[in-house]
């Protein structure tokens, strides 16, 4: 039995990995196929690379390559077609069109799916993220196979709520959370699984960084014995943040540590940060607080997930921060270290959202409700607003 696996980030392959290890029976074949959206190269050497701790019959690249050092954030141009094709007079037209380029392209992504994938057999199953660009065409090319949907971000339980019309199962570390959440609105939450046990995570990461070709100086580079914050920097230049945003956010997580002297900061950029806003941050750790700091920036552990170089982390770290990064709330379920403090700042960045494009308002606004009932279980919201009341 074949059965495809799609995915974009190293978390989400992991977390297939460890789905398709549990569920493994004789006979079946495993495909992994890297999704069809810009990744840089260090990444998709991450993603193949997982061909180490798990029997891929076959890996299909479907990425577009971009160089390590590129910027993947928008640019000017990204920025005002955001803004326009959300215009009420546009958005019709644009509508239409992006309707036309959908369809165009998922046929050109059926002719090469079917191509690759009729010599390893007949496909039975197939596991997505929500949002995967070959979706459709996958669901099209075999439309009796089980569907199975995981996660590679907090998104994803906002974005299943809306798949309507195809039977699935949604695989996911918030299951027995998520399942009370939908009860309580009463929703069906049938479709919703755990794929993981206590120590699956971790020994899993710890497998991720032995199979890398270049472990030593991973190893060498970030594990750190002394105590340590952990700062995540998340990809909000999406938002259209203002510059003072990142001094502002990290000015507000230093507040909340006590003796901020005694600790090494560890700044963990997203990968698809810029250099520009990375800098910025270093700069005010280092600059202005004066503050023992290290950043991971350089191509391959920046492209690692949070969540896997954790493992090296967790045993001696006092605090993690993020805004409403997925990976702050992956660290508190997955590791489960009591001795750590978990803080996020939702309510905080809704002052920064004046530019942000009406599409990743909503979705911000979305994971709301989220957030509080599913997510944040063994974390705090540090917000001035939340403080204030």
């Amino acid at each position: 039995m074949l059965r495809v696996f799609v995915c974009t980030s190293q978390i989400n392959a992991l977390y297939m990995i460890l789905y398709a290890r549990k569920t493994f029976k004789e006979g079946y074949k495993d495909v992994l196929i890297l999704d069809a959206v810009p990744k840089k190269k260090a990444l998709i050497k991450v993603l193949i690379n997982t061909k180490k701790i798990y029997n891929w019959v076959s890996i299909i690249d479907l990425s577009i390559p971009v160089a390590d050092e590129d910027e993947v954030a928008p640019g000017l141009r990204k920025k005002i077609t955001r803004k326009v094709k959300t215009n009420l007079l546009v958005k019709p037209f644009y509508d239409v069109l992006l309707k036309r380029h959908l369809k165009r392209k998922q046929q050109a992504e059926e002719v090469v799916l079917f191509e690759k994938l009729k010599t390893l057999g007949e496909v039975h199953e197939i596991n997505l993220l929500t949002q995967t660009g070959i979706n459709d065409a996958l669901l099209n090319l075999y439309p009796k196979a089980q569907v199975n949907y995981f996660e590679h971000g907090l998104g994803d339980y906002f974005f299943i709520q809306k798949i309507k019309s195809h039977a699935f199962n949604f695989y996911c570390v918030f299951a027995d959370t998520f399942k009370a959440y939908l009860k309580n609105k009463n929703l069906d939450n049938s479709y919703v699984y755990s794929f993981l046990d206590k120590q699956s995570f971790p020994e899993i990461a710890k497998e991720a960084i032995e199979a890398d070709d270049e472990k030593e100086r991973i190893i060498s580079t970030l594990k750190i014995e002394e105590k340590k914050v952990i700062l995540f920097l998340d990809a909000m230049e999406i938002y259209h943040v203002p510059d003072a945003y990142w001094t502002d956010y990290l000015d507000l997580c230093i507040s909340k540590v006590e003796n901020p002297k005694e600790y090494i900061f560890i700044l963990k950029p997203h990968h698809n940060q810029t250099s520009r806003t990375i800098q910025i941050s270093k700069n005010h750790m280092l600059n202005h607080h004066k503050l023992k700091t290290i950043v991971v920036e350089n191509s391959l552990p920046v492209n690692f997930s949070i969540e896997v170089l954790n493992v090296l982390w967790n045993d001696s770290t006092d605090y993690v921060f993020s805004i409403f990064s997925s990976g702050l709330f992956y660290v508190s379920k997955l590791y489960g270290n009591p001795k750590i403090k978990h803080y996020y700042a939702y309510n905080f960045f809704g002052n920064y959202l004046k530019n942000a494009p009406v599409q990743f308002i909503d979705t911000y606004k979305g994971i709301n409700e989220l957030i509080q009932y599913v997510f944040s279980e063994n974390c705090t919201d540090i917000s001035p607003q939340q403080n204030k009341k």
